[in-house]
C-alpha cells in the first residue's frame, strides 16, 4: 500500500508525487493540479472520503506520513497542502519556551510553501486539541496557522464562534463544507437480530452503543455512571450498554474496567473494531451514544445517522448541525437536561425515517467531496496551465 511504502520509506515523496500526477494526466485533458495532505489518518476514513472525488475533479492526490514530507516538487500555481490535524507540532513540548522554538519554525515552514508557490489549506477539526498541556501554545500554533493558509475548511458553522473565543479566524479565508456520512464505506448488510445475536444480546434489552477510541475526553467514565442512574431509576427495563474502540490512554483503561468491573449490564470491548465489524455494533444498538466532555465536530453523529440510529451526545457544534432535524435526545448538561435524563429518553423515542434520510442527503460522501474541490477553485487556490484560475 502507497501509504505504508511511504512511511517505511520504500517510496520517496517526491517519487510520490510523481506518480501520482502522471496517473493523474492519463485521466485529464489539463495539466493536473495537485493536493497534498498531511497527516495520514489511517484508522479515519474522513479524508479518504473527503478526497473521494478528487481524480474526477482533476487533482492529483498525494498522503505524506508527516508534514516535513509535503511538498518535494515545485508544482507553483497548481499545488494545494492540506492541513489536516497539528497535534504533532507541539508533541512532547514540556515548556512554552519549548513550544515557541516549534510554532516558529512551524511557522517558518509554511511561509516557505507559499513563497514556492503551494497554496495552503487547513481542515479545522477542533477548535483545540482535546487535551492539551500547554493551551497557550496550542493556541499561537492555530494563529499562525489561521494568518498564513489562503482558505481555513470548517466543518461546521459553530466553529467559526467557537474559536473566536481563543484565536482570530479570518472570516474571508473560512468556507464551510460539512462532514460527510460513511454511506458507502462500511458494509451494512446485517439485520438487527443476527447483529443482536452477534453481541449476545437479547431481543428486550434496550443497548446503548459508544464506538470510537476510548479516551478521556469522550466521557466514557461519564457515561457508565450515568447508565447506572438510569438502572436506578427504571428496574423495570431491561438496558445494555456497549462500549467498544481501541484503548488509547492505559490509565484510562484501566480507570474504566475498574468502573464496570461489578456492572454486569456494561460490556467493555477495548480493542480496535474491524471495520466489517462496525456493522454488527451499529446495527445491533438501539441507540448509539458519544457523551464527550469537549466537541466540536463528531464523526461519530454521522456514524449514527449512516446506520439509521439515534444518538445521544452534546448539543453543541456540528453535532448540533448534524442531528438538527430531530434534536430531541441532544442535551444542553444544565439541571434536567443531563447524559442521563437523554439516555432516558432515548428508551421511548422513535425518530421517523425521514430524519436519517434528510441528515444523509445533506452529507452524500460524493457530494461533500465534490463541493470541497469546488471551493478551492472557486478561491482561486489554483491555475489554469494556460493561466488564469481553475
Amino acid at each position: 500500500m502507497r501509504i505504508r511504502s511511504l512511511a517505511d520509506g520504500v517510496l520517496s515523496p517526491a517519487e510520490a508525487t510523481m506518480q501520482a500526477l502522471l496517473a493523474q494526466a492519463n485521466q485529464s485533458q489539463t495539466l493536473p493540479c495537485l493536493l497534498s495532505y498531511a497527516p495520514v489518518a489511517e484508522m479515519n476514513p474522513f479524508q479518504r472520503l473527503l478526497y473521494s472525488r478528487a481524480s474526477e475533479e482533476g487533482f492529483a492526490l498525494v498522503p505524506a506520513v508527516d508534514f516535513e514530507h509535503l511538498a518535494p516538487v515545485g508544482w507553483a500555481g497548481r499545488s494545494v497542502i492540506h492541513l489536516h490535524w497539528l497535534a504533532s507540532v507541539l508533541a512532547g513540548a514540556v515548556n512554552m519556551e519549548e513550544a515557541r522554538i516549534r510554532i516558529a519554525a512551524f511557522r517558518k515552514r509554511l511561509v516557505t510553501w507559499r513563497s514556492a508557490g503551494h497554496r495552503l489549506v487547513w481542515t479545522m477539526h477542533n477548535v483545540l486539541p482535546h487535551e492539551s498541556t500547554i493551551p497557550e501554545a496550542e493556541i499561537a500554533l492555530r494563529q499562525a496557522v489561521a494568518e498564513q493558509a489562503d482558505a481555513i475548511h470548517l466543518l461546521s458553522r459553530a466553529s467559526a464562534d467557537e474559536a473566536s473565543n481563543y484565536y482570530d479566524l479570518p472570516s474571508d479565508k473560512a468556507f464551510h463544507v460539512p462532514h460527510p456520512s460513511y454511506e458507502g464505506w462500511y458494509a451494512n448488510t446485517r439485520d438487527r437480530m443476527s447483529a443482536r445475536m452477534d453481541l449476545m444480546l437479547s431481543e428486550n434489552e434496550f443497548t446503548f452503543v459508544a464506538f470510537g477510541s476510548l479516551q478521556r475526553y469522550k466521557g466514557l467514565v461519564e457515561l457508565v455512571d450515568a447508565f447506572a442512574l438510569l438502572n436506578e431509576r427504571r428496574p423495570d427495563r431491561p438496558m445494555r450498554l456497549l462500549i467498544a474502540g481501541k484503548a488509547v490512554d492505559p490509565d484510562y483503561l484501566a480507570e474504566l474496567m475498574t468502573r464496570v468491573e461489578h456492572m454486569p449490564s456494561v460490556r467493555l470491548i477495548p480493542s480496535a473494531m474491524e471495520e466489517r465489524q462496525v456493522q454488527t455494533l451499529l446495527n445491533g444498538a438501539d441507540a448509539a451514544v458519544a457523551p464527550y466532555l469537549r466537541t466540536l465536530n463528531s464523526g461519530a453523529a454521522l456514524l449514527a445517522a449512516t446506520f439509521r440510529r439515534p444518538l445521544v451526545a452534546p448539543k453543541v457544534g456540528g453535532v448540533a448541525e448534524t442531528f438538527a432535524p430531530d434534536p430531541r435526545l441532544l442535551y444542553s448538561g444544565k439541571p434536567g437536561d443531563t447524559l442521563d435524563a437523554a439516555l432516558e429518553r432515548a428508551l421511548e423515542m422513535r425518530p421517523d425515517d425521514d430524519v436519517y434520510d434528510r441528515i444523509l442527503d445533506a452529507h452524500r460522501p460524493a457530494e461533500i467531496s465534490r463541493a470541497f474541490f469546488i471551493e478551492l477553485r472557486g478561491r482561486g487556490l489554483v491555475q489554469v496551465a494556460g493561466g488564469g484560475v481553475a
